[in-house]
């Protein structure tokens, strides 16, 4: 695997205080360095904390930037927020890939935005994330079923509330199905606690409601279009509201909080 921390900076409100909540793990590190790099050992991982006096290194799913300072006063710790990886290409990079895995293959080693050729006709921009558990992966994108026809693939989506805390579910057997076919939503295993149940679910749009529920689900309650089930479970092309609201419309995934809790941070991606 790529090591996805690239980048960090120390967060000094928090330094010489012990925390244990939203833990991942806690080891013993040789150093500030070592620690910031075993956050390229876990998705989810977002900051991390290192005792100078002892070598303890502990790693969270949560940004503690802008948060309010709680934990216990203890010397020697010091705090920093890890950056998935540095943007290094600027404007639109043209290749002859397929997909963002052929983009990496040709020798690219930055995420940004690149042109690929889904097929023969088709040319489109999409978002190439390059480093995040080894990279290759293509955005969401409106290329999608073209992108995914030949099957096989993983589809990894990426959140984060408004309080900091980062989580995922990862799919693998994922692809979209023909427009005849209202773009079905095919998925297989899943290795997170963060299901949602839509696999086998046609698309809906704000005109065409395609939920198997009986009452109309859309636009009733959502403001854009998705893989509706029993309408409200998860929607990630819903109404980016400023804070971490409860709303039916918002772009939520019930499983993450247990509430229709608007997100602050959404990606959707697959190889």
């Amino acid at each position: 695997m790529q090591n996805r921390a690239q980048t960090a900076k120390r967060n000094i409100q928090y330094d010489n205080v012990y925390k244990s909540d939203n833990l991942l793990w806690a080891a013993k590190q040789s150093s500030a360095v070592a620690c910031i790099a075993s956050c390229a050992d876990h998705i989810d991982c977002r900051s991390v904390a290192f005792n100078g006096n002892d070598r303890r290194c502990q790693a969270f799913n949560k940004d503690f930037t802008n948060q309010l300072v709680t934990g216990i006063s203890e010397s020697g710790w010091s705090h920093y927020e890890v950056y998935p990886g540095n943007i290094c290409k600027t404007g639109i990079i043209d290749t002859t890939a397929r997909d963002c895995s052929e983009v990496q293959s040709q020798g690219h080693n930055c995420s940004g935005v690149y042109t690929i050729f889904p097929s023969n006709d088709i040319k489109k921009d999409v978002w190439c994330d390059l480093y995040t558990q080894g990279g290759r992966w293509t955005v969401r994108n409106e290329a999608m079923y073209h992108l995914t026809l030949s099957g096989g693939n993983e589809l990894l989506i990426l959140m984060q509330t408004w309080d900091g805390v980062w989580k995922h579910a990862y799919y693998i057997g994922f692809y979209i199905g023909h427009k005849n076919d209202n773009y079905r939503l095919h998925l297989s295993d899943c290795d997170s606690l963060l299901s949602f149940g839509q696999a086998g679910q046609q698309f809906s749009t704000k005109d065409v409601d395609n939920d198997p529920w009986g009452p109309r689900c859309n636009p009733t309650y959502h403001k854009g279009g998705f893989w509706f089930k029993n309408c409200c479970r998860a929607d990630l092309n819903g109404f980016y509201y400023s804070t971490g609201v409860e709303a039916t419309d918002s772009c939520h995934w019930r499983t993450f909080t247990g509430l229709r809790e608007s997100l602050k941070t959404i990606y959707m991606m697959f190889r």
